[in-house]
């Protein structure tokens, strides 16, 4: 990102005592003329948000910070105003995410803001709240392009809700296991400590304890394929590179958990993605190679059974 002038760093501090004195407008307009040179600023992004937020303008200040959420969660000085944001959205699944990465102090606060407007919202329309968690539950029911959408919708659904249609969820048979990893990673991301039946890729029911879950990046058996697919196309064929990422986080969806027992020799996945990708025969050494391509087809299959491929 391109280092801001001295005379826009004028415009922001100007935007900041504008915003101390609450002339809101003052500072949508000022900050909506450096957003136009410097449109990944955080800073920029986090002052704009927070005056719509001021505005009552509460969708269009969750639709600033919703590209930059990841980032400004990871920063306190961010949290407090995408908190507010998310409240005000009825966000509550992604007002929670924010509440796990807070500071211990902070979080004492906030969990009684939340716990508030979960139950305003639950009191305000509880059969329509209702309506909704059942939707999600029996998310596997509805076309591919419905579930992305539902995975979504239900970030508006309080916690209680959210966990109890997750169950549901996790242990249909018949589920799309893309959206049962959505919806994994999201408990993870809230830290949920439940113990949840998860019906997986190999048409078995294991019991998951979601506290012991973890993100995609510290899988380092996922990192490893990543960086031996990176390490042959980054310099040579980035086109080439970014087909590869986009397969091997398809596949990520269908494996989550179970990395490890999946991927059992870095080497040769990320040799069979590439031969397959390109339409070129790859064939198995032994019987654990021979596992792992038949993982392989049993995702493509899967993605070939939706229509999505």
């Amino acid at each position: 990102m391109a280092e801001m002038t001295k005379n826009d760093r004028v415009i922001l501090l100007s935007a900041k005592e504008d915003f101390q004195d609450g002339r809101y407008n003052q500072v949508i307009n000022k900050t909506e003329h450096l957003l136009e040179k410097y449109p990944q600023s955080l800073e920029l992004n986090d002052l704009y948000a927070i005056a719509l937020y001021a505005l009552k303008r509460y969708p269009e200040a969750f639709k600033i910070v919703e590209e930059f959420a990841d980032e400004l969660m990871a920063q306190p000085k961010y949290q407090e105003h995408l908190l507010k944001i998310f409240l005000s959205n009825h966000l509550f699944m992604l007002a929670r995410e924010v509440l796990a990465q807070a500071s211990e102090r902070a979080a004492v606060r906030w969990q009684g803001q939340i716990n508030q407007a979960e139950d305003a919202f639950r009191a305000t329309g509880p059969a329509d709240l209702a309506a909704q968690t059942r939707k999600f539950a029996y998310l596997g029911a509805l076309p591919v392009e419905q579930q992305v959408h539902e995975v979504k919708s239900a970030l508006k659904l309080p916690l209680r809700e959210y966990v109890s249609a997750a169950k549901t969820i996790l242990s249909d048979a018949f589920g799309w296991q893309v959206s049962k990893t959505q919806v994994l990673l999201q408990l993870m991301k809230v830290q949920v400590s439940e113990n949840v039946d998860f019906v997986w890729l190999d048409g078995q029911t294991h019991t998951i304890s979601t506290d012991e879950l973890k993100p995609l990046e510290e899988s380092v058996t996922f990192v490893d394929v990543l960086q031996k697919v990176e390490q042959k196309f980054a310099a040579d064929d980035p086109i080439k590179l970014e087909l590869l990422e986009k397969e091997l986080f398809t596949q990520s969806n269908y494996i989550y958990p179970y990395f490890d027992r999946v991927i059992t020799n870095p080497s040769f996945w990320a040799t069979a993605i590439i031969a397959q990708s390109f339409g070129e025969p790859v064939s198995a050494k032994g019987p654990e190679e021979k596992q792992m391509l038949s993982w392989i087809d049993q995702i493509h299959n899967q993605e070939i059974k939706i229509g999505l491929i």
